[in-house]
C-alpha cells in the first residue's frame, strides 16, 4: 500500500508496508494503534497480491490485520486507490489549515503528524475525518474508472428520472467506497473508551460528507446541440469540496462525553454513545465532528505536547483574520523583509511548437512571526 502519511489507528499491529513503485511505509506505536505511514521499506521480502502488485515488508515487523489482508486480496487493484486517497487527504488537510496556527504540519519520521494524533482534540477529529473521506472518495472513483476488479460503476439508477431526463452513464460507486472504508479503516479501532467512540464517529463523518456532497451531472442529447433529452448520473464531489465542509464542521465541532442513560437494563451497545458535554446543546449528528479534549494553543514549540509553534510562519500584516500577523503570531509581533524574485513572464507561443518567455524580477515583501 503506497501510503506516504501519518494516519489514524487503522492497523492493529506495528508494520511497515509499501508498494515497490511508491516510496511509502507503515508504522505503529507501542499501543498497537496505527499512527504512522512514512519512509521507504527496504526489505527484500515480497508479498504479491492477486494483481501481481508487490508489497515490500519489513521482516522484523508484522503485517496488516487478518481482516485487512483479506479485504486487500478480495479487491485486486485497491492498494493504489487507498494510497492515492490518503495522499490527497494529507494535501487537503494542509490546504484547509494553511492560514491557521495549526497548519496540519508533518515531518519526516515514524510519526508524521506528531503527537496530535494521540490526543482527543478538534485537530485529531479532522485528521480522522479527512483521511477516512479520502479513502472513500478514491475507492469510489476508482470503481467507476475500472481500476478495481471487484467493483464497477453504480448502475442501479436506470430508467426515467424526470419528464426530460433519464438515468444512465456511469455513477461513482459511493456505496462500495463507504462499505470498504468502514470495513478497512474502522477495523483498526479497538476498545470501548471515549477515544474509540470519537475515532469511529469522525471516521464515519468523513465518509458521510463524501456521500452527502454527491451531485447529479447530466449530458444533453438532441438535434443541433439542443437539450431535448438528458442522460444523468451521480458524481463525487471534489475532495476540496469535502475538505471545505469538514473544515466548517471542525469550527463547529461538538465536545462530547460518555452518554449515561441511567438505566441498568440498557445493553452495553446502548451505553456506548456520545452526548454533548453541555446538556443545553443538541447531540452530535452523524455529520458533526466530535472531540473531548481542549486543543493546545499551538503558539510555541512544545516537545511534550508535540506542537511546533508559529515562529517563522508567514503572516498577512493587513488581515484581521486568522492569517493576520496579530493572531497567527500570538501577539509576539512579526518581522518584515524583502525578497527579490525572478519569474517567467510575458510568455509567447510560437507555431509550432515553442514557447518563449522573459525573466521578470520584482521585489516581494514578506512578514514572518517572531
Amino acid at each position: 500500500m503506497g501510503l506516504w502519511v501519518l494516519l489514524p489507528s487503522w492497523v492493529s499491529a506495528t508494520l511497515l508496508l509499501a508498494l515497490t513503485a511508491l516510496p511509502a511505509a507503515l508504522s505503529a506505536n507501542s499501543s498497537g494503534r496505527w499512527w504512522g505511514i512514512v519512509n521507504i521499506a527496504s526489505s527484500t521480502n515480497l508479498l504479491t497480491d492477486s494483481k501481481s502488485l508487490q508489497l515490500v515488508l519489513e521482516p522484523s515487523l508484522q503485517l496488516l490485520s487478518r481482516k485487512q489482508r483479506r479485504l486487500i486480496r478480495q479487491n485486486p487493484g485497491i492498494l493504489h486507490s487507498v494510497s492515492g486517497g490518503l495522499q490527497s487527504a494529507v494535501r487537503e488537510c494542509k490546504w484547509q489549515f494553511r492560514n491557521r496556527r495549526w497548519n496540519c504540519p508533518t515531518a519526516p519520521g515514524p510519526h508524521l503528524f506528531g503527537k496530535i494524533v494521540n490526543r482527543g482534540c478538534r485537530e485529531t477529529a479532522f485528521i480522522f475525518a479527512i483521511t477516512s473521506a479520502g479513502v472513500t472518495h478514491s475507492v469510489a472513483r476508482s470503481c467507476s474508472e475500472g481500476s478495481i476488479e471487484s467493483c464497477t460503476c453504480d448502475y442501479r439508477r436506470r430508467g426515467p428520472g424526470g419528464p426530460d431526463w433519464h438515468w444512465g452513464g456511469c455513477s461513482d460507486n459511493i456505496d462500495f467506497g463507504r462499505l470498504f472504508g468502514r470495513e478497512f479503516v474502522d477495523s483498526g479501532e479497538k476498545g470501548r473508551d471515549l477515544r474509540f467512540l470519537m475515532n469511529l464517529h469522525n471516521n464515519e463523518a468523513g465518509r458521510t460528507t463524501v456521500f452527502s456532497e454527491m451531485r447529479q451531472e447530466c449530458k444533453c442529447h438532441g438535434m443541433s446541440g439542443s437539450c431535448t433529452v438528458r442522460t444523468c448520473w451521480m458524481r463525487l464531489p471534489t475532495l476540496r469540496a469535502v475538505g471545505d465542509v469538514l473544515r466548517d464542521r471542525f469550527d463547529g465541532a461538538s465536545r462530547v462525553l460518555y452518554g449515561n442513560r441511567g438505566n441498568n437494563r440498557a445493553s452495553r451497545a446502548e451505553l456506548l454513545r456520545l452526548e454533548p458535554e453541555d446538556p443545553a446543546h443538541k447531540p452530535p449528528s452523524p455529520h458533526d465532528l466530535v472531540y473531548f479534549e481542549k486543543s493546545p494553543n499551538f503558539c510555541t514549540y512544545s516537545g511534550r505536547l508535540g506542537t511546533v509553534g508559529t515562529t517563522g510562519r508567514a503572516c498577512n500584516s493587513s488581515s484581521p483574520a486568522l492569517d493576520g500577523c496579530e493572531l497567527l503570531c500570538c501577539g509576539r509581533g512579526h518581522r518584515t523583509r524583502t525578497q527579490r524574485v525572478t519569474e517567467r513572464c510575458n510568455c509567447t507561443f510560437h507555431w509550432c511548437c515553442h514557447v518563449s518567455c522573459r525573466n521578470c524580477t520584482h521585489t516581494r515583501v514578506l512578514h514572518e512571526c517572531l
